[in-house]
């Protein structure tokens, strides 16, 4: 699995809004300048993390994004989900049935595996742990 720039901007753009504390509305090219990723990119991300439920928009002249939820409600492996699609390593361990193989396939095992545990480190991390712990090594 490979995590994309929609992941990694999206949790940039999330971190900020967090950082904010929901004091006040911030315009997207407000937070497209100080992480230098194009607002044009961080628009298309903003349609995801809406949908999802984790940022509203407000509107006007004082309008911009906020969180929808609590920093502590969010976590990294929820925003993977929301912006790449299902946790997935591979198609058979989700979906077994897409792989002839995968009743009697040794290696499947060790994918669920893997995609288990690198799922369940992604449930422990809160937006806001990562946000307040930004140089620390976090725990497994």
């Amino acid at each position: 699995m490979k995590i994309s720039t929609r992941s990694r901007y999206g949790l940039r753009l999330l971190i900020e809004l967090a950082d904010h504390d929901n004091t006040a509305p911030l315009f997207l090219s407000e937070i497209a300048k100080k992480q230098q990723v194009s607002e044009k990119y961080l628009s298309k991300l903003v349609i995801s993390l809406r949908s999802c439920g984790f940022i509203k928009s407000v509107r006007g002249a004082h309008g911009g994004y906020l969180l929808a939820k609590s920093a502590t409600e969010i976590n990294l492996a929820q925003i993977i989900a929301c912006l790449e699609g299902e946790f997935s390593f591979i198609d058979c361990t989700s979906c077994p049935e897409t792989c002839d193989r995968s009743h009697d396939c040794a290696s499947r095992m060790a994918w669920v595996g893997l995609e288990k545990v690198m799922k369940g480190y992604c449930e422990g991390l809160t937006l806001e742990a990562i946000r307040l712990n930004p140089d620390a090594p976090l725990p497994l």
